[in-house]
């Protein structure tokens, strides 16, 4: 098992603290080379630092300890060194505290062609994959680990490390502790428990026998915490975990004589050893919004610490966006009132927060929606952490009982989608790899969580409708004047090629009768089935079907303005919505009043559909219905902290998308067709997984260069999706 203290240690190495790494090397090292011997000193070390001794001869074997980040001059100036100094030597190991992986491969067929040296490599994940091999081995790493990582985690200088609105430093530890305690939220225990005993242990930080705290000292840093109306309650929550994690062999240690309490050995090593973890996926999450920054602005692009200060603003920019949706699913939870969680606005979100971009807002949107469209794993697991520990903050200080509140969350509801939550499904199959089908993932789980997933037949003829515009596009190709398809658009994203389009639409409909054939497809593999809603729709009341009709006219004639698209269609449109919407309204009237006690919904992310609740009250009064409309976002929010959790068969929720993001499949301008195009032809006669790949890197590049000149972000996907039309 990685050990995390040791990776972030050889993460942190700097310049000044090569030493440090010199002598742990050697001593790593000195189990596989008994004779190696250390050779560095302040007079010069002729190009190594330590060498195998041979009696009577010259070094074959010389060593390289490097923190450098430019490690191919250091490689190629060490070669040189080596040539003049020591012309007998045959091999280089060149340990270095940079994960460099393959990428030496090239220099090293070089070195060796030129040289006649053999260059072999002890990277950071070298030292890492084996450290356990022996207790010499443990030690160096320990060693290294306290000189380089303890300072990072003692709680005053973890607690800097949390870019968070959250001012308190109290409730900045507490964010941290339920942050690392993800994992006991995959239990059945209460999650009221699991959230108290996670506070407990956050009072408790940095305690020991000689500074324990007793149990009112506790309960006040609790209360702290949360900053609650309800302190009795908050108080009894926090003894009765105290009594918990206090018990034999618990995490918490009871000292009976003064009645205190604090952390047992083990609790505090496994806490540095969370910690630690916990910092390495926010510095991935910092490299990774670096990677997508890279491109968009030449200052940053020429000052790589310039860059990393931009990417960390990029992400207390990110996690106050989490912040904000978390706070607005637990307050929708609490007070019984739906909210539309779904970051779509990041751009005028940001400027909001008034963060001091070098880049402009809009840019820095662009890399925080490239960000979370395909993060890595780690990145994803801290996503996933720190939004649910934020929810959970904001639970906590609405109500202490967590539990109680989120036994309101459905299980075993109904969900109709509309066609803006199917295209992006449909759209996903054109991928393989399975971190690039978050849309996929979402539906899994909730059939996972024994939810219902049904369209209409409105909205399989809309799906038709636009998978029939995809083959039209291809085939009039210049001629096509309007804008991409959405499923073309991810199809052409996804590097296949044009001319298997039809192929692979036909996986989903043939010519003859693709309604039932789309009707087939969506049970077969997405287990969504076609139940029609005008039976309920049919019998509303005027009034409501009315203003809910005029809603969704006016929504789609504004966005086809300038289309050629006829008043018929409009119509027909809004006729689907109309049945969608009132329908589920309808549907309900048999279910409980409460609105989060309803267990059928609307899928969408029309964001017509979140204006409605508020349209509904002006034009009915109060007496108007609660709106069905959920988005993806909240929906998976709403699986992670209810149906999930409740089922112990399907307790692993790591694949859950911390957010939908669409725009991953943007619109493809034209031009970018062409690009995609080109670049089939020219590696013409290479592998298809090859092609694909040059096809989607070459996009990718068009894309940032196109990103980096937008004024703001378009909603072109968004106003395809909502209709199903092109």
């Amino acid at each position: 098992m990685v050990n995390p203290r040791l990776e972030l240690a050889l993460e942190k190495l700097g310049p000044g603290e090569w030493r440090y790494f010199e002598k742990f090397a050697s001593e790593f090292l000195a189990s596989d080379f008994p004779a190696i011997r250390t050779t560095a000193s302040p007079s010069g070390d002729g190009g190594r630092d330590a060498e195998v001794f041979r009696l009577n001869e010259l070094p074959k074997t010389v060593f390289q300890y490097s923190v450098t980040a430019n490690w191919k001059e250091k490689i190629k100036d060490t070669i040189e060194r080596i040539g003049t100094t020591w012309p007998g030597a045959n091999r280089l190991i060149y340990c270095t505290s940079r994960e460099i992986g393959a990428q030496i491969d090239q220099l090293r067929e070089d070195i060796w062609d030129k040289h006649g040296i053999q260059v072999d490599l002890r990277d950071r994940n070298w030292f890492i994959e084996r450290e356990a091999d022996s207790a010499v081995r443990r030690t160096a790493s320990e060693e290294l680990a306290q000189m380089i990582v303890e300072p990072f985690l003692k709680k005053r200088n973890i607690i800097d490390q949390i870019v968070t609105p959250i001012t308190q430093d109290e409730s900045k530890v507490a964010l941290l502790q339920l942050a690392l305690n993800d994992s006991d939220r995959k239990s059945d225990q209460s999650l009221t428990k699991t959230c108290f005993d996670a506070l407990v242990q956050a009072a408790l930080i940095e305690t020991s026998a000689e500074s324990a705290r007793t149990k009112d000292q506790v309960c006040a840093a609790v209360e702290r915490m949360l900053a609650t109306s309800k302190p009795q309650q908050v108080r009894a929550l926090t003894a009765s975990a105290l009594s918990r994690l206090s018990k034999k062999r618990g995490p918490i240690k009871h000292i009976r004589g003064s009645d205190s309490y604090h952390v047992s050995y083990e609790s505090s090593t496994q806490w540095r050893a969370g910690a630690a973890e916990f910092l390495l996926e926010q510095e991935e999450l910092e490299r990774d919004l670096s990677a997508a920054l890279f491109g968009i602005n030449d200052e940053l692009d020429d000052s790589p610490t310039a860059l990393a200060e931009e990417a960390e603003r990029l992400r207390g920019g990110l996690e106050r966006l989490l912040l904000e949706s978390g706070e607005s699913f637990a307050n929708s939870i609490a007070q019984g009132s739906l909210a539309d969680i779904a970051m779509r606005d990041v751009s005028e979100n940001l400027a909001s927060y008034e963060l001091d971009f070098r880049v402009r807002t809009e840019q820095a949107a662009t890399a925080i929606v490239t960000v979370l469209s395909m993060p890595s794993d780690r990145t994803r697991n801290y996503l996933r952490r720190i939004m649910d520990a934020y929810t959970l903050m904001a639970f906590l200080q609405q109500t202490p009982d967590v539990q109680k509140v989120l036994s309101k969350v459905f299980d075993g509801g109904e969900i109709w989608l509309d066609t803006s939550a199917v295209l992006p499904l449909i759209a996903e199959t054109a991928f393989d790899e399975e971190e690039e089908r978050p849309f996929t993932a979402l539906f899994v789980a909730a059939r996972e969580s024994g939810l219902k997933l049904y369209v209409t037949l409105g909205v399989i003829e809309e799906i038709s409708h636009h998978l029939s515009n995809c083959l039209l596009c291809v085939k009039l190709g210049a001629e096509w004047r309007d804008r991409i398809p959405y499923v073309l658009s991810a199809y052409m994203s996804s590097g296949r090629a044009e001319e298997e389009l039809s192929e692979w639409v036909a996986e989903f409909r043939g010519n003859h009768r693709p309604e039932l054939d789309i009707t087939e497809a969506l049970k077969g593999r997405f287990g969504i089935e076609r139940r029609d809603l005008s039976e309920y729709s049919d019998v509303a009341e005027i009034a409501l079907r009315g203003a809910v009709q005029e809603l969704w006219i006016d929504s789609h004639s504004k966005r086809r303005q300038g289309s050629t698209m006829n008043i018929g269609t409009v119509d027909k449109l809004a006729e689907h919505d109309v049945e969608n919407v009132v329908g589920v309204i309808e549907y309900r009237k048999r279910a409980q009043a409460s609105p989060l006690g309803y267990t059928a919904w609307l899928l969408t992310l029309d964001r017509t559909a979140f204006k409605l609740q508020t349209w509904l009250k002006d034009k009915l009064g109060d007496e108007a219905p609660h709106s069905p409309a959920i988005s993806p976002d909240y929906f998976s929010q709403m699986l992670r902290f209810g149906p999930l959790r409740r089922r112990p068969e399907t307790q692993d929720i790591s694949p859950l998308p911390v957010t939908i993001e669409i725009r991953r499949f943007e619109n493809v301008p034209h031009e970018l067709m062409k690009i995609a195009s080109e670049t089939r032809q020219k590696y013409a006669g290479y592998s298809e997984l090859r092609i694909r790949r040059e096809v989607r890197d070459a996009l990718d590049h068009a894309r940032i260069a196109t990103a980096a000149s937008q004024d703001r972000l378009s909603a072109a996907v968004d106003d395809q999706l909502m209709d199903g039309e092109p």
